[in-house]
């Protein structure tokens, strides 16, 4: 599966036994856009300099959230995470109200090196939102109209729970992966 069709069905992979009427397709043309600079900004690059990219959580819909949240709740936000991108829940309200789109990754090889993952992102991406959960976790990533280059570092604790640790913006963000701009 090619990395935009994996934005979108990526649950497909995780959840191969959900089925959904609308295939999770964007609905509103703000959501197929901002999909469509998420590839451009973020995925596409990252697969130049580093290959095979995996989509573990991209694209929600609101049949997909509705899914999501009846089978698999747990350690989500989507008023906040950009899933959603500018979908609207069936009260007609946008599910995120934050504007952009966002995708959690891995990449073939580096599963155990997302510290050098979201390094890069930092250094050479336009992006608004970076949250990191460890080197052996997806990195969650997204982009909006500010890009504001927003980094939260997660904590695991012996109980699951994440708590946000650190949080930097902009080129400090890359001292919270103990490197700083060459």
């Amino acid at each position: 599966m090619d990395s935009h069709s994996a934005l979108i069905n990526w649950y497909q992979i995780r959840h191969p036994e959900w089925k959904l009427e609308g295939h999770n397709t964007p609905l509103q043309q703000q959501s197929i856009d901002g999909l469509k600079q998420l590839q451009h900004d973020i995925v596409s690059p990252l697969e130049q300099a580093f290959g095979d990219i995996h989509i573990t959580y991209g694209f929600t819909s609101a049949e997909l959230l509705r899914r999501i949240k009846k089978d698999s709740p747990g350690h989500m936000a989507p008023e906040l995470d950009q899933h959603a991108a500018f979908e609207l829940n069936l009260r007609g309200n946008r599910i995120c109200k934050r504007d952009g789109a966002a995708c959690d990754i891995t990449i073939s090889g580096y599963e155990n090196q997302m510290q050098r993952i979201a390094h890069y992102i930092v250094d050479n991406l336009r992006f608004d939102k970076l949250y990191f959960y460890g080197d052996s976790r997806p990195i969650h990533i997204s982009i909006g109209p500010e890009n504001s280059r927003f980094v939260q570092i997660m904590n695991t604790q012996p109980t699951g729970l994440r708590t946000p640790g650190q949080r930097k913006n902009g080129e400090s963000a890359l001292e919270l992966f103990g490197k700083t701009k060459e």
